[in-house]
């Protein structure tokens, strides 16, 4: 082994070593150990390992709705400004029409209105104004809302332990899910189908008539607690505090009411909740929580802190997913799921062997065709080719890629490949062989021949690959990691493993000429 530098034999049996090391979790163990050497492993796709298959549709109508209503609340707001009384709000389906007294002032309220929503067409005919949005102010609304549901989606999903999930738009405004293994699907519906939007309103205990009729007064609304619809609240339409100022909310326990959520404000939340609470002790304040109360405790004393807990007699879980839904967000808008499919995990074990299969009897063939070939240097390649294959699982696991169908044939793919590069070596050797019969330069001049062709070949599949994983999705991405791992490794095990190997076989045998 004079004729090999030792730090090359150091790189070789280092990398070598740490990819068996870390192939071992891939291939030994299937289920969580809490081990984090153990846990290190690849994660199986949707199609490898089961699990729910979800096509969600945000109800983006709604916010065009709430967007009119926004609209009707700014009019009454600048109406009373300008102490101009309206007769009838009417909101149709594209359109939002008042009414007004007089046609006094109008122009005021019309200018007004436009400072705040310059982007809304605001038509006057005598005292009768119409205020219309155009296809490009809707669709604004919607992409914002499609963006804003995906990013809180996959934090919701994250949080409720899903490994590698796909989560991508789809269409104009749907979501597609594909969530690999999981066991409990209803619980994840039910985190999505929340809209989670919190809010804080003060109670008013004082207006009995008003709920004794189901009639709300301006300003006001009625909304029915969680656990019984009976009894209703008489709440403060505008809310004290939203939901968007949490920074934080976790599961916890109240020695009184068992299982809550403990929540935390930012800066602007905590003084928004401690000025709400100063100048309210002695009321009731409700939690407001996707339009149903979940609790309305009396304020005894100013909460100044930033931060408060929840009650309202949940079990442990449902404490949890509480907790996730508000650390990821409320939704912008409601999600609705249009397509729902469950793929059971007997199919994914059919693939898994299929693949099991097809890269066994891929390697006896390629390993037979070698050793037929190039006798002991084909051996020495086959070694290079199980290498390739430990050090493309421990990639994989190392990275904590998801393996699915495409996955396996990129592996397979790989088998070739691998060989390919050792191939193109051997006969540069042997062209080498037939000029020079000086054993390792022989050797050295065959692999720097072959250095430029195997890179060549393998960095234009290397770019193949950095496109698809660019441009492609869910599994053309798992196929794209797969293979440039798969080149990746070649090339290592080709141009650093095989020539180890070649130099040892020589420098052991003491053969003085190659037979190829």
């Amino acid at each position: 082994m004079k004729n090999y530098p030792l730090w090359k034999i150091f790189i070789v049996f280092l990398l070598l070593s740490l990819g068996v090391i870390f192939a071992v979790p891939s291939i030994l163990y299937k289920e969580d150990t809490g081990n984090w050497y153990l846990d290190n492993r690849l994660n199986l796709g949707l199609d490898l390992q089961g699990g729910s298959y979800l096509l969600l549709e945000v109800q983006t109508d709604v916010l065009i709705k709430e967007e009119f209503e926004n609209f009707s609340e700014t009019i009454r707001i600048i109406s009373r400004e300008n102490r101009i009384k309206i007769n009838n709000i009417e909101l149709l389906d594209d359109e939002l029409k008042i009414r007004f007294e007089t046609s006094d002032k109008l122009d005021e309220i019309r200018s007004s209105f436009l400072q705040k929503y310059r982007s809304v067409k605001f038509n006057l005919n005598n005292n009768i104004a119409t205020i219309t949005v155009d296809v490009l102010y809707k669709k604004n609304i919607q992409d914002s809302a499609i963006k804003q549901s995906l990013e809180i989606v996959r934090k919701r999903i994250d949080e409720s332990g899903t490994k590698e999930p796909l989560i991508q738009r789809s269409g104009r405004q749907r979501i597609l899910l594909q969530l690999p293994g999981v066991k409990d699907p209803e619980r994840i519906k039910n985190l999505l189908g929340k809209t989670a939007k919190l809010n804080f309103h003060m109670v008013d205990d004082d207006d009995s008539k008003s709920l004794s009729l189901n009639l709300a007064p301006f300003g006001k609304m009625i909304i029915a607690d969680i656990n019984n619809e009976e009894i209703k609240y008489l709440l403060e339409k505008k809310s004290k505090v939203g939901g968007e100022n949490l920074i934080d909310a976790y599961a916890s326990f109240d020695q009184t009411q068992g299982h809550a959520v403990s929540f935390r404000f930012d800066t602007t939340g905590a003084q928004k909740f401690g000025k709400a609470t100063s100048e309210n002790v002695g009321k009731r304040f409700a939690v407001v929580l996707d339009g149903v109360v979940i609790t309305a405790p009396v304020i005894n004393s100013a909460i100044t802190g930033g931060s408060g807990i929840i009650t309202g007699n949940f079990s442990s879980q449902e404490a949890t997913d509480l907790a996730v839904l508000l650390r990821a967000g409320a939704l912008p808008a409601p999600l609705q799921i249009v397509e729902e499919r469950s793929v059971g995990p007997g199919l994914g074990a059919d693939s898994i062997a299929a693949g099991k299969i097809a890269s066994i009897i891929g390697m006896i063939l390629v390993c037979i065709f070698m050793i037929l070939i190039y006798g002991s240097f084909g051996v020495i390649a086959n070694i290079s080719l199980i290498a390739n294959l430990f050090i493309i699982v421990a990639l994989l696991g190392t990275i904590g890629a998801t393996l699915t169908l495409p996955g396996i044939a990129g592996i397979v793919l790989t088998i070739g490949m691998a060989v390919d590069a050792n191939v193109l070596i051997f006969e540069r050797i042997k062209e080498e062989n037939l000029k020079n019969k000086k054993v390792y330069e022989t050797v050295k001049k065959g692999f720097d021949r072959a250095l430029s062709t195997i890179l060549d070949a393998n960095i234009t599949t290397l770019i193949a690959s950095l496109l698809l994983f660019v441009f492609g999705s869910g599994p053309i991405k798992g196929f794209s990691i797969t293979l440039s791992l798969g080149v990746i490794a070649s090339m290592f095990t080709a141009l650093m493993l095989t020539n180890l190997l070649v130099h040892f076989y020589l420098s052991f045998t003491s053969k003085k000429e190659i037979n190829l």
